[in-house]
């Protein structure tokens, strides 16, 4: 089959055999990653759900309500999806934790976290699940800031010689009916709900309102409690480190899973965002009504960066 579909996303320009209506469409520009379907790549029901098996010539990903993915050429994602979901279901694993290794072996460095352009810098936030990332996110775009990406921040540090860009993700962000609720989204009109069977729901943003590659300017590590006032709090390199190889998507499958020539690129690419862009604790209270604090201290420790 032809790639009938073209689009651009984390610093790609992706031609997919099926639609992924979620990203921006790319017609005319020349592919850098194709998204092609397989047969026989499925292997039915595993120990574990979803199963991964990851090494350096090839990484393997199987959802048994989804369907099965590969990597051996790291331009070129193939799928063997379920005869009975849907493609936006299938694009769900797809633009999360599989096009996260594609782009690690393209060289990109991955975090599992979203990124808003605050004046110019882009704003990494990351958490752990549940931490209020993508409530962050909406809530600094709300305020006036474009979003960059939401749920996987890919950063380029190929040019030693500027802070590392955080790369445009795609349209779209994730969030529980209690925060989209919170944060007056219109949820009647480009939303749905990113499974049956979870009430979180995706809301498309329009692509002219997205940012374009920004340099990385702060990184905020949630941290929520439940009283107690919103203030950041710088941390250390050594630190920052640890967090960030934490958060690195990778991170998951263990730090050698990709071999180790890809394990010093890896590293030195963590160690550059580290001496390039400064990491701070964000101390948030669980309180949808009080989101505006957040905003607010994140905005005042870029203003005092630049």
């Amino acid at each position: 089959m032809v790639s009938s579909f073209q689009y651009r996303a984390f610093g790609q320009v992706i031609a997919s055999e099926f639609p992924i209506d979620v990203l921006e469409p790319a017609p005319d520009e020349t592919p850098t990653l194709q998204v092609r379907l397989a047969s026989g790549l499925r292997r039915g029901r595993q120990a574990e759900d979803p199963f991964f098996d990851i090494t350096p010539q090839r990484q393997f990903f199987e959802w048994a309500a989804v369907g099965a993915f590969e990597i051996t050429d790291p331009s070129c994602i193939f799928v063997d999806p379920r005869p009975d979901v849907s493609w936006r279901l299938v694009s769900q694993p797809l633009l999360g934790i599989v096009i996260s290794v594609a782009l690690e072996r393209l060289g990109l460095f991955c975090l599992h976290g979203g990124s808003v352009d605050v004046n110019g810098k882009a704003v990494i936030v990351l958490g752990d699940k549940g931490a209020g990332k993508s409530t962050t996110v909406s809530s600094l775009q709300r305020a006036g800031h474009r979003l960059l990406t939401d749920d996987l921040v890919a950063m380029d540090c190929g040019d030693l010689t500027r802070a590392p860009q955080v790369q445009t993700g795609f349209p779209a962000v994730k969030l529980w009916p209690d925060s989209a609720k919170a944060l007056a989204v219109d949820t009647e009109t480009g939303t749905e709900l990113i499974h049956p069977s979870i009430t979180k729901i995706q809301k498309q943003i329009d692509p002219t309102q997205m940012a374009r590659p920004t340099p990385a300017g702060a990184i905020f590590l949630l941290s929520p409690r439940q009283t107690g006032e919103t203030r950041a709090e710088r941390v250390p390199e050594t630190s920052a480190l640890e967090a960030l190889l934490y958060f690195a998507f990778i991170a998951r499958f263990g730090n050698t899973s990709l071999g180790p020539a890809h394990l010093g690129q890896f590293m030195k690419r963590c160690c550059y965002v580290v001496k390039t862009t400064p990491v701070y604790t964000l101390h948030i209270r669980r309180d949808l009504d009080r989101l505006s604090d957040l905003v607010a201290e994140i905005d005042r420790q870029v203003m005092e960066l630049s």
